[in-house]
């Protein structure tokens, strides 16, 4: 059962996620609810205390959902189980977080060679052009076909 949205719950909600390090827990439709809630006061305002009030449960909101990406960005860092209620905004931004450092995590190391010699740019056996290295040059290839080209040929010799 969805609760009804105040300005008082916005702050006491805010107190909350301050006063622990951990999320506490929201129903899944929270920020749509809020912005329902946020909408029909900026529609009553008539007054410039109707003003003040919209405007500072509009901080109060901004400053919730950024308390809460900062807990959620340590869940992730420290692989925390997060909460069963939790926003489906939240649960988004989890997802696209852990997917991204999920990609991350797959792409190959790359190789590290020394260069021996100056080297204009060379075009490999994969048809791609590396280069132009100076002698001494530390340099990276992701590709293993082409750290194996430049070893072969005497161009560079791999490093730890």
């Amino acid at each position: 059962m969805p609760i009804a949205i105040t300005t008082e719950l916005l702050f006491s909600a805010l107190q909350k996620e301050k006063s622990t390090g951990e999320l506490m827990p929201l129903q899944q439709d929270f920020y749509a609810e809020v912005e329902r809630f946020l909408s029909a006061l900026e529609a009553k305002m008539r007054d410039v205390e109707s003003r003040n009030t919209a405007e500072n449960a509009r901080n109060v909101f901004a400053a919730l959902r950024e308390r809460r990406k900062q807990k959620l960005l340590l869940y992730i860092a420290y692989g925390k189980q997060l909460p069963t209620s939790l926003p489906i905004e939240e649960e988004g931004l989890y997802n696209e977080i852990i997917n991204v450092l999920n990609q991350t995590a797959q792409r190959p190391k790359p190789t590290r060679l020394r260069i021996l010699a100056d080297v204009p740019e060379v075009l490999t056996k994969t048809g791609k052009k590396i280069g132009p290295y100076k002698r001494g040059e530390v340099v990276e290839l992701f590709d293993s076909s082409d750290a194996e080209f430049v070893a072969e040929n005497k161009i560079g010799e791999v490093v730890a």
